[in-house]
C-alpha cells in the first residue's frame, strides 16, 4: 500500500509494511551578526543578521516489521544517511503489535 502525504506526496523512502508515517523538515537558525551590522558606527543602532543553517528530516513511521524497515533504512545504497532514534512497541488489547520507528538524517 503506497503513502502518500501532504501537498507534495511525499512517501518514505524505504520499507514495506508502512501502516502511517510523518515527516518533519526543520532548520535552525545561525547568527551572522558582525561589526559591521551590530552597533555600527557612531552610536547607530545596528541589526542581526540570521541565515538558515543545517537541515534535519525527521520520519516517524508506525509499521508491523520494524527489522524489515531498519533493514532497508540502514542498507548501503540508500540515499540519505538515516539513523534511528527511538524504536517503541505499541501492544493493543486486541489489535496487532504495531512498532513506531523515529529515523532522523542530518
Amino acid at each position: 500500500m503506497a503513502i502518500s502525504l501532504g501537498k507534495d506526496a511525499s512517501a518514505p523512502p524505504f520499507g514495506e509494511g508502512i501502516i502511517s508515517a510523518s515527516f518533519t523538515e526543520e532548520c535552525e537558525t545561525i547568527d551572522i551578526s558582525n561589526r559591521a551590522n551590530v552597533g555600527g558606527s557612531a552610536g547607530a543602532p545596528g541589526r542581526r543578521v540570521s541565515r538558515a543553517g543545517f537541515v534535519t528530516k525527521t520520519w516517524e513511521i508506525e509499521c508491523h516489521d520494524p527489522v524489515g524497515l531498519i533493514t532497508s533504512l540502514t542498507a548501503a545504497g540508500t540515499a540519505g544517511s538515516f539513523s534511528i532514534m527511538s524504536v517503541s512497541e505499541n501492544i493493543g488489547v486486541d489489535g496487532a503489535v504495531t512498532y513506531n520507528v523515529t529515523a532522523k538524517e542530518f
